[in-house]
């Protein structure tokens, strides 16, 4: 027996499924959280926390390039997000064709 919530999610992703796999909201999500956690970790190392890993980054790095770096790196992690989100769904909704197509056999 498939749940009403499957079968709405399996008539969405019908539709949504033929069209290109760029999908904003699971992007910016992905994207959020990386530049969240890199604004984290630049927080730590400006308040000193870690005098050497301080040190060593002062004498070898720009603070410019280290943003470009962490604005990189989240717009990577956006994009594995969002192609794991398509993965997911789609995973989803052949477990769903599976179940309805041994429910008519």
């Amino acid at each position: 027996m498939i749940h009403p919530d499957e079968a709405a999610f399996y008539t969405y992703w019908e539709k949504e499924r033929s069209l290109p796999n760029y999908r904003r909201k699971p992007f910016l999500r992905g994207f959020s959280f990386s530049l969240l956690m890199g604004i984290v970790v630049l927080m730590i190392a400006e308040m000193g926390w870690y005098e050497r890993a301080n040190m060593v980054a002062n004498s070898r790095g720009n603070i410019i390039w280290i943003l470009i770096a962490i604005v990189l790196i989240s717009l990577g992690f956006g994009w594995i997000y969002q192609q794991f989100t398509w993965e997911m769904n789609e995973q989803r909704f052949n477990e769903i064709k599976h179940l309805k197509n041994k429910k008519s056999s």
